[in-house]
């Protein structure tokens, strides 16, 4: 993939991207199922997104594989965690992107993985989240139903 990378037409990377999003979304959905207890299939499956799309020294890795899996980390684990049921293990999963934004030789690859690093959802994990009223919701802009209603005027 890596080495076809600027060669694949827009509707072959439109599905491959979609791949990659559901391949983040079903290993974060497996480590929810499990109560992200299993430490070491955790780890192994960091380590290899830290090898593989998130790698800062692999330059076989195309930067546009590496700004897709940083633009859904957050956006796939907001997902299966919407809750924010206090399990998830926010400092470990974020080991690789702290690395890329360290190590990453190319500039614009470090501020995104800062921007992914400084989500604002990542706050209701780490305990900064606002709690609204006696029920415990999260006090979100959202309608509630999960739509995008669009931008306000």
């Amino acid at each position: 993939m890596a080495r076809e990378w600027s060669g694949i037409d827009v509707l072959r990377m439109d599905k491959f991207l979609f791949l990659v999003r559901q391949y983040v979304a079903a290993a974060w959905a497996y480590f929810a199922r499990t109560g992200w207890e299993d430490a070491e299939p955790l780890r192994e499956y960091l380590e290899m997104l830290g090898a593989g799309p998130l790698s800062p020294e692999d330059r076989k890795v195309p930067d546009g594989m590496r700004y897709h899996v940083l633009d859904i980390y957050v956006d796939e684990l907001d997902r299966v965690d919407e809750p924010r049921s206090g399990k998830v293990p926010v400092e470990v999963l974020l080991g690789p992107l702290r690395r890329l934004e360290k190590e990453s030789p190319t500039k614009s690859v470090r501020e995104r993985a800062r921007g992914a690093l400084e989500d604002e959802r990542l706050e209701d994990w780490e305990g900064g989240g606002v709690i609204d009223g006696e029920d415990g919701e999260k006090d979100r802009e959202e309608s509630g139903n999960g739509e995008w209603e669009g931008f306000d005027d």
